[in-house]
């Protein structure tokens, strides 16, 4: 299952992201502080599951609910509650919530509930495809071995015969509108109703958001009855759909029973020709050998203003860069594998640079999902929306401070932001905090694991290094603005902390 945690304590949500991922198959595919932020992603990502607290800021758990029931986007929902608020979380069940667990949260019983709800989505599912379809998928995905008499056996049971004529749709999802699953199920319905001439079997795969449809129609009237059903499929699930920015794309190709599975294989490859392609929801092999790609060259020029920007922390320069990246690279005719590792070498490029400039915010890009999106992408709009979280995470940067609970530390370190460039020491700070420096030294140690000096002393050289990527300041100007009166001590410092000295530091790629 493809799941996203909505709950504002991080080390609670991200707990669980990794206790899931660990002891279960599934997937976390976002983590949201609030209901607002949780009602986007889910409407964005369209997961199996949300696991969400009830009391947040912005939108509490109920509200976020409420919102995604009258978009009409329904989806399995498990509530985490308190003892304190076990009645509110029962008023739930009038919003369709699928189960609720009761924190503090033990391990044993989130995997238990997660199989549970897995189980009840593969009954409906088996209930709402059938055997043969059943039998299709288990094929598809390598559960049945793909010999010639296991082939012909699920033909037979979709209704296949081997002079058949096959079509295969297959289509990806997860970035069409959020009821756009519903208008499949139904349209498909109804093409198997009114078709006397073809046989149409599908099933829906949750993991990669794809449908899987495979319409076959006997030698004597193939060719007529399987344009109908493309001609239907394009009309009904691909025309009304290709304006605006969520889109369904679609692949359509011909097929036979000796090469039904490795052609359904292939199809999901072709799909991300949708990264490139101007026609981004109707992918046909013709389209594919028309299209003439050339060698990527990579933006090295934008790369380096995307890292000054970051140094610099000029929040302006950071979204207008990467505006820019995302501008070239579509502009570009390469191979959709070319494309998607373009950008994530740019994740890789932004990662190195906070590396040296700024490690928690380093840590907060690095847990946010962006790597897993980036290498199931399908579409532009997914890779701009990447582009957004690049810049929305990058642009605000208190939030990697929000896992900082103890409230003293939050005001030493506001402090410290404000006032590191002056010759502040521990004293300092605690007396003007109105606590003992041995206190205030405690409460350092242990919420942030490492002493007061170490973490001064860390925090200006993250600000010098900054100024000596960012700016054309001299390295004694730079050494008095983060708090080294003495330019010198400044460079031993520096080199202590660093293995080079500011100026090498400054003249590295």
């Amino acid at each position: 299952m493809r799941i996203i945690i909505v709950e504002d304590e991080i080390k609670i949500r991200s707990g669980m992201a990794k206790m899931i991922e660990s002891q279960t198959g599934h997937v976390v595919i976002g983590e949201a502080g609030d209901g607002v932020e949780g009602l986007e992603m889910i409407l964005r990502f369209k997961p199996d599951l949300v696991i969400t607290d009830i009391r947040m800021p912005k939108m509490n758990g109920l509200e976020m609910i409420k919102e995604m029931s009258e978009r009409g986007f329904l989806v399995n929902t498990v509530i985490l509650s308190g003892y304190s608020e076990f009645e509110y979380a029962q008023q739930a069940i009038r919003y369709h919530v699928t189960d609720y667990l009761l924190k503090p949260l033990a391990p044993e019983d989130v995997v238990a509930m997660l199989s549970s709800i897995e189980a009840r989505i593969r009954d409906e599912e088996q209930k709402r495809y059938g055997h043969a379809e059943g039998q299709l998928r288990e094929l598809l995905f390598g559960y049945l071995e793909n010999t010639p008499e296991n082939v012909s056996k699920v033909c037979l049971s979709c209704g296949f015969r081997d002079d058949t004529k096959i079509l295969i749709l297959v289509g990806y999802i997860g970035d069409a509108p959020p009821d756009y699953r519903k208008v499949v199920e139904e349209e498909l319905l109804k093409l198997k109703e009114n078709s006397n001439l073809v046989n149409l079997s599908w099933f829906y795969h949750d993991n990669d958001q794809i449908y899987y449809c495979i319409a076959a129609a006997e030698a004597r009237n193939s060719d007529e009855a399987l344009f109908r059903i493309q001609r239907s499929f394009y009309n009904r699930l691909a025309a009304h759909y290709r304006i605006g920015g969520n889109q369904p794309v679609w692949y359509i190709a011909e097929t036979d029973s000796d090469n039904l599975v490795g052609n359904v294989c292939r199809a999901k490859e072709r799909l991300d020709y949708s990264l490139v392609m101007t026609e981004v929801n109707w992918i046909t092999d013709e389209g594919i050998q028309e299209y003439k790609t050339a060698a990527l060259v990579y933006p090295a020029d934008i790369i380096g203003r995307i890292k000054h920007a970051v140094c610099k922390e000029d929040a302006q320069a950071i979204a207008s860069s990467i505006d820019e990246f995302f501008e070239y690279m579509s502009g570009q005719p390469i191979d959709p594998v070319d494309m998607k590792r373009g950008f994530i070498k740019l994740y890789y490029n932004i990662l190195d640079t906070l590396m040296d400039f700024d490690r928690p915010l380093h840590d907060v890009l690095k847990s946010a999902n962006i790597l897993k999106m980036l290498e199931s992408v399908k579409t532009k709009n997914e890779l701009r929306n990447a582009c957004r979280d690049f810049i929305r995470i990058l642009q605000n940067p208190e939030k990697k401070r929000e896992d900082i609970s103890n409230y003293v530390i939050k005001k030493a370190i506001s402090y410290i932001r404000e006032h590191y460039s002056e010759g502040i020491s521990l004293e300092e700070v605690s007396r003007k905090l109105e606590i003992t420096p041995v206190y205030l030294s405690t409460l350092f140690n242990r919420e942030m694991g490492i002493n007061f000096s170490v973490f001064l002393k860390q925090f200006r050289i993250s600000h010098a290094k900054r100024l000596l990527k960012g700016s054309d300041m001299k390295i004694y100007e730079i050494a008095k603005a983060v708090g080294y009166q003495d330019p010198k001590y400044f460079t031993k410092v520096f080199k202590e902390e660093q293995g080079i000295s500011p100026g090498d530091f400054r003249m590295s790629d």
